[in-house]
């Protein structure tokens, strides 16, 4: 059946015009009026319906901003920590404290260790919350050493209301932004590791405790030469220079130390200003250690393997800090072990 090129039949209209009497256009008109009578119902209404968000009256008022309280820790980060720093880049996370944030201020400096300390290590943390005077912070900010530099460095000092903001706050117990003051930690001393070296007549100084085949075998030494071994501690509550009762025992068995010679005891020393280790596993990097015992490595026997332990007090707690004890893994004790070669 061929279409028109208005998609009809020729005979439709024919065929309508037949079946309603009328031609086919007024029929069109029709069907068309009855269409746009019911898109528009009669008696519906043309005005917009109301926005319930009209009514609704928002205030004309200002917030008014209250500066903080400069004694207060969130005072203390926006007049002093966030711009005070004369080094751009120094206390933004690159270095601690880290000053980025009142929270990051926080958490860098109340009861976090000391670092870069006094010649005696006379300070173990940054903040200590009412002890203005044991507070390493403070004492950064005000000291007169010229060789350590008063903080911030290359550039004017705080000023006298400043360190008085900063004093009343760590005097108050160094509170949070909320208010809340920390309570100070107090476990036993870490140990961070030991190195040991004997002077040679051509070489001079060499570090011995290198000379191993692995880190959790005993270190080798030469006989007739003096031997002297460094200790590296922390700890969370006291200075290092103020450890007590600090001693070395050593013993020819492993865990024997219930009959350890008594002859090779030593209370080790503290020296002040310490001695840098370098880390042997990292190049670049290491630590100072404070504490050392001195001795001939004609001490102890000839080609056997003498073990050590440690033990000392932080002043804190009613046991002393052993270490290792017998229960201490293996590796952990041929890492404090030590043979005498001729």
């Amino acid at each position: 059946m061929k279409f028109l090129s208005n998609g009809l039949n020729p005979s439709y209209p024919r065929i309508l015009q037949s079946i309603f009497g009328m031609k086919i256009y007024p029929l069109y008109i029709l069907f068309l009026a009855v269409g746009l009578m019911a898109c528009n119902p009669e008696g519906a209404s043309d005005e917009v319906p109301p926005n319930p968000f009209d009514a609704i009256e928002y205030p004309d008022t200002t917030v008014t901003i209250t500066p903080p309280d400069s004694n207060s820790l969130v005072g203390l980060h926006q007049f002093i920590f966030s711009q005070s720093c004369a080094v751009p880049g120094c206390h933004d996370g690159s270095f601690e404290p880290d000053f980025r944030t009142v929270q990051s201020t926080y958490s860098t400096l109340v009861y976090q260790p000391v670092v870069k300390n006094t010649q005696n290590q006379d300070y173990v943390y940054r903040v200590v919350p009412g002890n203005s005077a044991e507070s390493w912070i403070y004492h950064r900010v005000t000291t007169e050493d010229q060789i350590l530099g008063r903080m911030p460095l290359y550039d004017n000092p705080l000023t006298g209301g400043q360190i008085a903001a900063l004093k009343s706050w760590i005097d108050s117990g160094a509170p949070d932004m909320f208010g809340n003051i920390s309570s100070q930690p107090n476990t036993q001393p870490q140990l961070v590791g030991v190195a040991a070296f004997q002077s040679f007549a051509v070489l001079g100084e060499v570090r011995v405790d290198t000379f191993r085949n692995r880190p959790s075998e005993p270190f080798g030494c030469k006989t007739g030469l003096p031997l002297t071994i460094w200790f590296g501690l922390e700890d969370d509550s006291t200075a290092i220079g103020q450890l007590e009762n600090f001693r070395v025992q050593f013993a020819t068995g492993l865990d024997n130390f219930v009959q350890f010679n008594p002859e090779l005891e030593r209370n080790a020393q503290f020296v002040s200003g310490g001695k840098f280790v370098q880390d042997f596993y990292e190049e670049g990097r290491g630590e100072t250690f404070y504490w050392k015992v001195d001795f001939n490595a004609t001490t102890f026997p000839l080609n056997e393997v003498t073990w050590m332990r440690l033990l000392l007090n932080d002043g804190d707690h009613s046991e002393d800090f052993i270490v290792p004890t017998d229960a201490s893994p293996d590796a952990y004790k041929g890492y404090m072990a030590l043979f005498v070669v001729p």
